[in-house]
């Protein structure tokens, strides 16, 4: 790769006119937070920023970008590649460049000043250099990001990517350390992380002997007390590794053998960068040999994380440390620079990084690596029918969070061939029994296997798979799988959306129809109105919680349904394994069964979040436990679900419209008497908090944006009540247990709730 020395980190002061109005900040070039750090292959990239103002309420109502080829032009107000001049409008996300052409290989520098309705024009935002690619460089597929060498600001190569951020090595020392008397020094690092270890060592040979010797490093993810667990069972990682050290202080790093892969799309590291294993300890063996440690130095390797983002916490600690293990673990899976997490494969499946995704947004106003990572996915698809489902689910998450189509647009037949419709039959179902896996499907969807295979939850005992126990609480795999079918809905509803937003209303229209069509043939075959429950398959007489949890978290239940579905399922307790229950806590929280959904997100038992901080597990794990997986591993995000679910289920921050221009604050307490939360969005933080004394008080307080609207509900419990909005009385609308007040504008507000 050749070496493109632009100008990275370079941020500079424009001149501030005399005004109280606040400079727009979290500039985006592409989803790009650092684009500086990376290189752009859309020749027309688009922008964004935070609107921000001092007075309550405000709002954007126009716009001037400035793009130069160098900062001074900017500085000068002179750019010489585009001045959209004072642009009216509220747009303050994916405002596409419409300036001359860009040259490829070349870097230049933006910036943006606003008006709001308050009056009054912005300070000019800090500059924010981009870097564009080669545009015609070969790709082996769509979306394709290649590893680039690039120069940092202090001139020095680095590895990055295109169209998302490089990672990093972050140093980090030992929180606790021993010598033992057998020479083994034994280190602590505080949390596992895919890491490199550098030492600095002392070695001073007796008169005579070799100027060279071996010492043995040992790294894991397991201790024994003050020992590393050598023999940690399932996929937890303990490794040994020689190192050759030389007479006097020198400084090493340990040589960790290359990755190898061994699945279809694992992802080796590239060679230029030090290899890294999974590990939270280390261990020095030195023997009888006089070896002083003067430094040890665990590399962390994950993208340019922001930890003050986002925040979680509640009276109760135990959620407060499951948010803390998901968050970290979402975090500490990108360090392949995308979603291809788990040291045993390394390589990325749509159900996996779908719930990473939805973790990642909600802690850090990071978009661009779920967005390669959806790109990859959708064509190179894996072999479980619901996963081929979770391309469409992740292009939709991917909307909703950024209000950008552009990955809609540039993939829509790849998307649209994902809903499957080629495998429905004449009972409008779909089955991937019934002879229609034809070549030409399978090529549709961009799997290059012999055919796609029912999954309903991971692992299990069934389809003649080598895992061993299973989490499908006893599913009856049949031609017609509900599951697959309730997938199979899910899908068309967001893809009918999907094709609105880029103006098909055709397609639009033919989806929305064709998924009211299963939603009336999935109720019509899988429901057992005997029991008021849905059944596994057409032909089957068991009722297991994935055939109920799915229709429950995807809206396929009618109102008059609801209550026989949700004792099932409350029947069942977590009867399912780390992936499945993602949507079942959504299904729970979102129908009103708070309490039950925090009952299960604390559980004690070994099937739970707490029972892989109790084995030691520092990010969160493969399966609930060694006992469900053979080969369970301890670095897998796709269970750490509780890093959205806390933020969007318990204090309901979610996005009303695409891009969040209009906001959701619906928290569904339970029976906790605080929490608040920050979560990053597109267009700015969100802050949310609540104290209660159930059914007699709720007082909720709420930070927006500016540019930024929110409707906020308030759980009340009873009719007669009083309500007020910052110490005033205010009128909500009451509706199903919630008091809505519409139309909350940016900027801190109070509601209180008192029952009378």
């Amino acid at each position: 790769m050749r070496l493109l020395a632009f100008c990275f980190g370079l941020w500079l002061a424009l001149p501030v006119a005399a005004t109280t109005r606040v400079a727009p900040s979290g500039l985006l070039c592409d989803l790009l937070a650092y684009p500086e750090k990376s290189l752009i292959t859309n020749p027309r990239p688009d922008f964004g920023w935070i609107v921000n103002s001092l007075t309550p309420g405000d709002s954007q109502v126009a716009y001037r970008i400035m793009v130069a080829t160098g900062p001074s032009l900017l500085q000068s107000g002179k750019p010489d590649m585009w001045d959209s001049g004072k642009t009216p409008s509220a747009e303050s996300i994916n405002v596409i460049y419409a300036g001359r052409p860009l040259a490829a290989n070349r870097s230049y520098a933006w910036t943006v000043k606003t008006w709001t309705k308050a009056g009054g024009a912005s300070a000019w935002s800090e500059a924010q250099v981009f870097n564009m690619a080669d545009f015609n460089a070969p790709r082996k597929w769509p979306g394709e990001s290649h590893w680039v060498q690039l120069t940092n600001e202090a001139g020095a190569p680095f590895w990055g990517f295109e169209n998302r951020h490089p990672v990093v090595y972050h140093p980090v020392q030992p929180v606790r350390q021993i010598i033992r008397t057998n020479g083994l020094h034994f280190f602590d690092f505080g949390r596992a992380a895919f890491s490199n270890l550098e030492l600095e060592l002392s070695w001073q040979p007796t008169t005579g002997e070799s100027k060279e010797t071996t010492v043995t490093v040992h790294l894991g993810e397991k201790a024994i007390g003050d020992a590393i667990d050598r023999k940690p069972g399932g996929g937890v990682v303990f490794r040994s590794y020689p190192l050759t050290i030389k007479a006097g202080t020198h400084s090493y790093t340990l040589e960790i053998p290359r990755f190898v892969a061994r699945y279809p799309h694992s992802q080796p590291m590239p060679p230029q960068m030090p290899e890294v294993a999974p590990f939270r300890f280390a261990e020095l063996a030195t023997g009888t040999q006089p070896v002083t440690v003067k430094r040890v130095t665990q590399r962390a390797l994950y993208y340019l994380f922001n930890p003050q983002a986002s925040s979680f916490s509640c009276s109760d600690d135990r959620l407060n440390d499951i948010y803390e293990l998901c968050k970290y673990s979402t975090i500490a899976n990108t360090f392949n620079g995308d979603y291809a997490n788990s040291e045993r494969e390394r390589m990325m499946y749509e159900s996996d990084c779908y719930i990473q995704q939805q973790c990642h947004y909600a802690i850090d106003r990071e978009f661009a690596i779920a967005r390669y990572s959806l790109e990859n996915l959708i064509y190179h698809a894996t072999w479980p029918t619901e996963w081929i489902t979770h391309s469409i689910l992740m292009a939709y998450a991917d909307y909703r969070h950024t209000g950008n189509t552009r990955a809609i647009r540039e993939h829509y037949g790849a998307l649209k061939a994902k809903t499957m419709l080629p495998l429905e039959t004449t009972n409008t179902l779909i089955s991937t029994r019934t002879g229609l896996q034809t070549k030409e499907f399978l090529q549709s969807i961009h799997f290059n296997g012999k055919e796609l295979r029912d999954i309903v939850d991971w692992p299990h005992g069934g389809m003649g798979l080598v895992e061993t126990g299973g989490e499908t609480d006893n599913f009856d795999f049949r031609e017609f799988n509900s599951v697959v079918n309730a997938f199979y809905y899910r899908g068309l509803v967001c893809m009918a959306e999907m094709a609105e937003a880029v103006e098909n209303k055709a397609d639009a229209a033919f989806l929305r129809q064709k998924a009211a069509a299963v939603k009336t043939a999935f109720n019509g075959c899988f429901f057992d109105e005997t029991r008021g429950v849905y059944l596994d398959g057409i032909g089957s007489d068991h009722a297991s919680l994935h055939a109920n949890l799915f229709p429950l978290a995807f809206g396929l239940v009618p109102p008059s349904r609801l209550e026989r579905v949700i004792e099932l399922v409350k029947s069942r307790g977590m009867a399912c394994g780390v992936y499945a229950s993602n949507y079942l806590l959504e299904g729970l929280f979102d129908h009103d069964q708070a309490d039950y959904a925090l009952s299960l997100l604390t559980s004690s038992t070994d099937r739970s979040w707490l029972n892989m901080i109790r084995v030691g597990a520092t990010m969160t794990t493969e399966a609930w436990d060694n006992k469900y997986k053979s080969n369970n591993g301890w670095s897998h995000a796709w269970s750490a679900s509780p890093a959205h679910i806390l933020p969007r289920k318990v204090l309901g921050i979610e996005p009303a419209e695409p891009g969040f221009g209009k906001v959701s604050i619906h928290p569904r307490p339970g029976h906790l008497a605080t929490a608040e939360a920050r979560l990053p969005t597109i267009r700015g933080d969100i802050l949310a908090g609540f104290s209660q004394v159930p059914g007699k008080r709720f007082e909720l307080r709420v930070t927006l944006p500016a540019n930024t609207t929110a409707d906020v509900s308030l759980p009340a419990s009873t009719r007669n009540f009083t309500l007020t909005h910052n110490g005033s009385p205010v009128k909500g609308s009451a509706a199903q247990g919630y008091v809505t007040i519409q139309g909350v504008p940016g900027g801190t507000h109070r509601f209180v709730l008192v029952a009378r």
